[in-house]
């Protein structure tokens, strides 16, 4: 039996496969690209087997097929627009169509191939406003209320995939993932919103100066490597007490992203890093620059899960994957 992740090739999608390929999993890619070479090189060296396959999510007949062939019975039907602004502006159909539509297309194809569990892609995005409201969010009693269409699109996908879930006796976690940075991410074409590590990272990888904000906001980072490991805990789960579970640190990080400059200056010597008060030099870009509130991990906590990097643990660790696998930017 095989565990089919969809849109494997973006960012949560590689570190997952990593981590489903590292225990030695029969894992089937499915996009519509292909996976980096860095990226197949590295997973090469681990003793799963990958099974990479060109698919649109869109077309039902054929992707239940796929997974009739290779005999899917876990599916992360991943595949997703991370959409901004101005791409909600120019084509928002096309962002409904991929992320909420494409999934259930995926969800119905899982039901008429025998799937035994599906993890829904959920995210930090549906809390929206709620973020600056509340000083601690969690799955129970803070609202959602997304701001855009992405957001919007992942609070559906979590509750038709858990109502749909019930109706066709299909077994659905939904996940809410936390602001993620880490190994793997790049511009892909479809991930509006680059994370300001991932900035540093190209900065000090090309020798050049990074320019940070006077003052960093607060956010609810959490590194890829620990969001592959809560995933891989919810596939797992025995009888799940809940449906719906935060993927995060559990922490805020603001000021401490100065550690991953100084990492990255003491990894790459011709990389300088320096803050500003003028928006002007800045160069190191935030999609939010209000503080947020902390995301309440204690649900996935109370089934046995817990994060395995603090910030100087994954900018040590993030650094060293980065001195490897610099061309994976």
């Amino acid at each position: 039996m095989a565990v089919m992740v969809s849109g494997g090739t973006g960012f949560v999608g590689l570190n997952l496969v990593q981590a489903l390929l590292a225990r030695g999993e029969h894992v089937v890619v499915a996009a519509l690209d292909d996976i980096p070479a860095p990226a197949r090189s590295a997973f090469a060296k681990l003793p799963g087997k990958l099974e990479a396959v060109r698919a649109d999510i869109r077309d039902a007949e054929a992707f239940t097929a796929l997974l009739r062939k290779h005999q899917v019975d876990r599916l992360f039907p991943f595949a997703a627009i991370t959409s901004g602004p101005a791409r909600e502006a120019e084509a928002p159909e096309l962002v409904i169509q991929v992320n909420l539509l494409g999934f259930i297309t995926q969800l119905r194809a899982a039901r008429d191939a025998g799937v035994r569990r599906v993890i829904a892609p959920s995210s930090a995005s549906v809390y929206g406003d709620s973020f600056f409201n509340h000083a601690l969010l969690n799955e129970t009693d803070t609202p959602c209320v997304p701001g855009g269409i992405y957001g919007m699109t992942k609070y559906a996908i979590e509750r038709c995939g858990l109502r749909l879930g019930e109706l066709w006796n299909l077994d659905v976690i939904a996940a809410r993932i936390g602001s993620v940075f880490g190994p793997w991410e790049r511009d892909t074409g479809l991930r509006d919103m680059i994370g300001p590590h991932h900035y540093l990272a190209s900065l000090a990888v090309a020798g050049q100066q990074a320019v940070l904000p006077a003052t960093i906001p607060s956010s609810a980072w959490v590194y890829g490597p620990d969001v592959a490991s809560g995933l891989l805990h919810l596939l797992d789960m025995p009888n799940p007490p809940h449906r719906s579970f935060n993927i995060c640190s559990g922490q805020l990080w603001g000021e401490v992203m100065t550690g991953w400059a100084e990492t990255l200056a003491g990894r790459f010597p011709g990389f300088t890093w320096r803050r500003a008060e003028n928006p002007a030099e800045i160069n190191i870009r935030f999609t939010e620059t209000r503080p947020r509130g902390r995301m309440d991990i204690a649900r996935l906590q109370a089934t046995g899960w817990q994060p395995a990097f603090h910030p100087a643990a994954a900018y040590a660790n993030y650094g060293t994957w980065l001195s490897e696998n610099p061309d994976a930017l």
